[in-house]
């Protein structure tokens, strides 16, 4: 089975944030799909070195010519294999909603990095306005084949529920925000004020 379109999106959001807060020598990318993000962050120096950890099959020969070593396997077996101690930064792009158990996977990565180490991740925020309108007013949550809502996303975070789960696994955030789309980010716009219900998903950096 093909890799799906998603697998290749660019992920300039990401690589601007990051762009904030310094470069790390060595990253591992746990979800990297084809090596995209990976690539984007080195082609920028932000990153000296990136591994990746992708349980698809193409995805994970795409990343291949990519990256520098590409574990084919799920985040469980990846865990196993990949050489923790050698990490200053460990990404989880989109990948805690489709986990069986985020809680037990941000205890365990914290438990296993280094002392100093860093997680940068991303989710989608469930409180965004395209969730909760037609909730309230239609009785509607409608899955879908992509965004939010995707049928695969087994759980669903919020500002408050994203800080709350990297905190209680020991995690120490740096700095998190919203992705906003560009049609609400004008001056005249209050998208400050209403950004819990604007952003499509949080990025979120912290260290352990």
């Amino acid at each position: 089975m093909s890799a799906p379109a998603y697998f290749i999106a660019d992920r300039q959001e990401l690589v601007d944030f990051l762009r904030l807060h310094g470069r790390h020598p060595v990253a591992l990318d746990i979800g990297c799909a084809s090596g995209r993000l990976g690539r984007q962050l080195l082609d920028a120096g932000l990153i000296g070195r990136c591994d990746g950890i992708e349980p698809h099959p193409e995805a994970a020969t795409q990343a291949a010519a990519q990256l520098d070593r590409v574990w084919n396997a799920p985040f469980e077996d990846g865990l196993e294999q990949a050489p923790w101690s050698d990490y200053d930064l460990v990404i989880m792009a989109d990948v805690l909603e489709h986990l069986l158990d985020p809680w037990w996977a941000l205890t365990e990565l914290q438990r296993r990095v280094r002392s100093g180490a860093r997680l940068l991740l991303s989710v989608p925020n469930v409180r965004h306005h395209s969730v909760i309108l037609p909730l309230l007013f239609q009785g509607r949550f409608a899955y879908a084949d992509a965004g939010i809502l995707d049928r695969t996303h087994l759980h669903f975070f919020t500002r408050a529920s994203l800080l709350d789960a990297v905190n209680r696994a020991g995690w120490r955030t740096i700095a998190i925000a919203p992705f906003i789309k560009r049609k609400y980010r004008r001056w005249w716009y209050p998208h400050r004020l209403l950004s819990e219900f604007l952003a499509v998903q949080y990025l979120l950096l912290a260290e352990k």
